[in-house]
C-alpha cells in the first residue's frame, strides 16, 4: 500500500511538472476585485503588456468589484488552480476582510496561494492648507488639548486608514472619523476644508499635495521615506504606533502548483523591474518590492496580528 501511494505521489508530481512546462496554455486572467480606475487597476494595466510578452499569452485584466473586494476574491478562490486565473489586490484588504465582514466568503490564508508582492505605497497624514498644524508633534499636542475637535477623512469605515486613525486614538490622539466611499472623495473633502485631516496614501493625494491644498505632516508607515525626508514617521512621536504597511500582491487559488507559482513569480518580477514600468510606478509615488511568495505570507500573518489588536482595542465589530 505504501508503495502504491509513493507511485501515486510521483505520478502527480510528474503531471504537475509536465503541465508547468506547457504553462500557460491559454490567456491569463488577472482579476481586480475593485472597479476600474483605482490604484490596483492602474498598476495591473501598467504591467499587462509586459507580462503578456513574458508569458507568451494574452493577459486580460478583469474588474470584479463589490463587497469590499470579496466578490472578486471569491471568484478567484473558486477557480481552477492552473495559473490561468489569478488576482491582484491590496494585501491589506485581504488581511482586513475577516475582521470587518460577517459574511466574508474566503479565508485569506487557506483559500489562496501567494505568488508575489509587487509594490508598497506611502501612507500619510495630511492637514488642510489653512490648518495651524504643521507637524506630527503639533498634531499630537493639539489633539490632546482639544479631544474630539479634529476630524479626519478616510476611504471608508474599517479601511486600513480608519484603523490608522483608531490607533491614534488608542495612543491618546482623539480625532473624529469621517468616512467616504473611496480615497478620491476622502481627499477631495479634506482639500475643500470639510475635514481637518486626511489619512490615505501619497498616490491618491499627490495632486492636492503638489498644489498645496493639503500638507503632509506625518507618515503612517514605520520608517521615513526618502522622497519626504522632512516628514517624520508617526511612531517617532508616538512610540508603539505600529501599522502594517500598504502593499499589493498577486495571488492564485489554493493548491496552485509550485512550478507555476515559480514561473509567475519570475515573470512578474521581471515585468516590474523593467525600467519603463519602474519609472511609471515611481511616478505614482510607490516602491517596487518584489520577492518570494513566503514574504507575502509573512506580511499577511503580521497584518492579521496587528489589525486584530487594533480592532479589539477599538471595539470594531464585523458588519
Amino acid at each position: 500500500m505504501k508503495l502504491v501511494k509513493t507511485f501515486a505521489c510521483a505520478a502527480l508530481i510528474a503531471t504537475f511538472s509536465a503541465f508547468a512546462q506547457t504553462y500557460p496554455g491559454k490567456p491569463v486572467r488577472i482579476v481586480i476585485p475593485y472597479p476600474p480606475g483605482g490604484t490596483t487597476d492602474i498598476v495591473a494595466r501598467l504591467a499587462q503588456n509586459r507580462l503578456s510578452a513574458l508569458l507568451g499569452q494574452p493577459v486580460v485584466v478583469d474588474n470584479q468589484g463589490g463587497a469590499t473586494g470579496a466578490i472578486g476574491a471569491g471568484f478567484v478562490a473558486r477557480s481552477a488552480p492552473d495559473g490561468h486565473t489569478i488576482m491582484y489586490t491590496p494585501g491589506t484588504d485581504m488581511v482586513l476582510r475577516p475582521f470587518i465582514m460577517k459574511a466574508n466568503p474566503v479565508d485569506p490564508i487557506k483559500d489562496f496561494t501567494p505568488i508575489i508582492a509587487t509594490i508598497s505605497s506611502v501612507d500619510i497624514i495630511a492637514a488642510t492648507a489653512a490648518s495651524p498644524i504643521n507637524s506630527a508633534k503639533e498634531l499630537v499636542e493639539y489633539a490632546k488639548r482639544n479631544p474630539g475637535k479634529l476630524t479626519y477623512s478616510t476611504p471608508g469605515v474599517s479601511s486600513h486608514f480608519h484603523l490608522a486613525g483608531e490607533l491614534l486614538k488608542i495612543h491618546g490622539v482623539d480625532i473624529v472619523h469621517v468616512p467616504f466611499k473611496g480615497g478620491g472623495p476622502a481627499v477631495a473633502a479634506a482639500a475643500a476644508g470639510q475635514t481637518s485631516l486626511s489619512l490615505g496614501n501619497l498616490t491618491t493625494m499627490h495632486a492636492v499635495v503638489r498644489d498645496r491644498r493639503l500638507k503632509v505632516i506625518a507618515l503612517i508607515d514605520a520608517k521615513r521615506n526618502p522622497n519626504l525626508p522632512g516628514v517624520p514617521a508617526m511612531n517617532e512621536i508616538l512610540p508603539g504606533y505600529e501599522m502594517p504597511g500598504s502593499w499589493f500582491a498577486f495571488y492564485g487559488p489554493a493548491r496552485l502548483p509550485g512550478a507555476i507559482v515559480a514561473r509567475l513569480n519570475g515573470d512578474i518580477t521581471q515585468a516590474f523591474k523593467s525600467p519603463e514600468l519602474r519609472a511609471k510606478v515611481e511616478e505614482l509615488n510607490m516602491t517596487i518590492i518584489t520577492g518570494k511568495p513566503e514574504e507575502v505570507t509573512a506580511f499577511m500573518r503580521k497584518g492579521i496580528e496587528t489589525y486584530g489588536k487594533i480592532v479589539k482595542a477599538a471595539g470594531i465589530r464585523p458588519e
